[in-house]
């Protein structure tokens, strides 16, 4: 007779199947995955809503967005033009331009009221010093971009919207 305890009996016991093992794992790892997917879902929401709230127009201070297309200095005077694009989602009203020589930090232009508005995907040309000479002062030499102290110097062009956001550039006369 066999012996009832013998090892034969304990080597015939085998462990769960791989099958069983992947559903089991798969079970709980769907479960939390959806416990946590629901609640980012939730928090989303919530942000969402409360962004709803918040006024509209400081809303928009983050949808303006201007590029400057084009920077002329006009040769023999000492005119501006500058080609702006609205790229934004809303209107944009340039309130006030300045300009600074980057090389000895002279004043060109200090907060020259414009009051131009920029339509939706729509470019403007803004001109200065055109009509009466005194939004642009070069005090040195000939009072001209072609002047040596001003024709190889850089300059920052910097705009403010009416919403408070600002645009700046460096440009140089003539491209040198």
């Amino acid at each position: 007779m066999k012996n009832v305890f013998s090892n034969h009996f304990l080597k015939n016991r085998r462990a769960v199947s791989q099958v069983m093992g992947s559903v089991v794992i798969l079970g709980i790892v769907s479960s939390v995955g959806s416990v946590i997917l629901f609640n980012g879902m939730n928090s989303i929401s919530a942000f969402t809503y409360d962004l709803s709230f918040h006024e509209a127009s400081k809303n928009q201070i983050h949808r303006e967005d201007l590029v400057f297309e084009h920077v002329r200095f006009e040769p023999n005077t000492d005119n501006l033009e500058i080609d702006l694009a609205n790229i934004g989602s809303v209107e944009s009203t340039i309130a006030s331009i300045t300009i600074i020589n980057i090389d000895n930090q002279e004043i060109i232009t200090n907060w020259v009221d414009l009051d131009q508005t920029i339509q939706l995907k729509d470019n403007q040309q803004i001109i200065l010093d055109l009509i009466d000479d005194t939004q642009i002062i070069l005090a040195q030499g000939s009072g001209t971009w072609n002047d040596p102290a001003y024709v190889n110097s850089e300059y920052r062009i910097s705009l403010t919207t009416t919403r408070g956001n600002f645009f700046t550039t460096v440009a140089s006369p003539f491209n040198t």
